[in-house]
């Protein structure tokens, strides 16, 4: 019986030695598959679509007159989007700049500026606006009473809700008309990471 149970417990020994040598065999040789932890992402259009109206304009902002700018501009615009439906966004700007002298048509420059693209749901998408320029006149594409345009690179800088972690490069095509309305789409896409609610 003694010779029966030396031998069992040297089964049982030399089982727990070998599982311990392939476990540790594993973790040297073998690398685990980790992209199933690696957040999913997604690359869809989007297009905002707002309409405007100048809420304030400070000529006495001092950060905008030390920078070249004779006037703080807010703008409060309300529209839709998608992934967003109805949205809001407030524009905050420094604007007035010296025209562009190498561009025919340039009437005045604004400092770029960040804005919060709010969804009713409360999620919001951060944007970035590059500097840019103020064009006089119209394009063919716009409507009549257009009298002033501007387009400008826009960056998707992440957001919360859905669009925690969200990233893009966006398209503006913006405009004032005879009756004091500020028009504004942004078009492009946008990546988002999956499973954000």
């Amino acid at each position: 019986m003694k010779t029966f149970l030396k031998i069992f417990i040297f089964a049982v020994l030399f089982g727990l030695l070998a599982g311990c040598e392939k476990t540790a065999e594993f973790f040297e040789n073998e690398t685990p598959d980790l992209k199933s932890a690696q957040p999913q992402k997604i690359t869809v259009p989007f297009e905002a679509n707002l309409l405007g109206e100048i809420a304030s304009i400070d000529w006495e902002a001092q950060e905008c007159i030390e920078e070249g700018y004779f006037v703080r501009v807010i703008v409060e615009t309300t529209g839709n989007a998608t992934h967003m439906g109805k949205v809001s966004l407030t524009f905050n700007f420094c604007s007035g700049g010296a025209p562009d002298p190498n561009i025919e048509g340039s009437k005045y420059t604004y400092a770029g500026s960040t804005a919060d693209l709010i969804a009713a749901n409360g999620d919001v998408l951060y944007l970035s606006f590059d500097d840019g320029i103020v064009m006089n006149g119209r394009t063919d594409e716009h409507p009549d009473d257009v009298y002033e345009y501007w387009r400008t690179p826009v960056s998707v800088l992440g957001g919360t809700g859905r669009f925690e972690g969200a990233t893009g490069d966006l398209s503006s095509d913006d405009y004032v008309t005879t009756d004091d309305q500020t028009h504004h789409r942004f078009y492009g896409k946008i990546t988002l990471v999956k499973g954000k609610k």
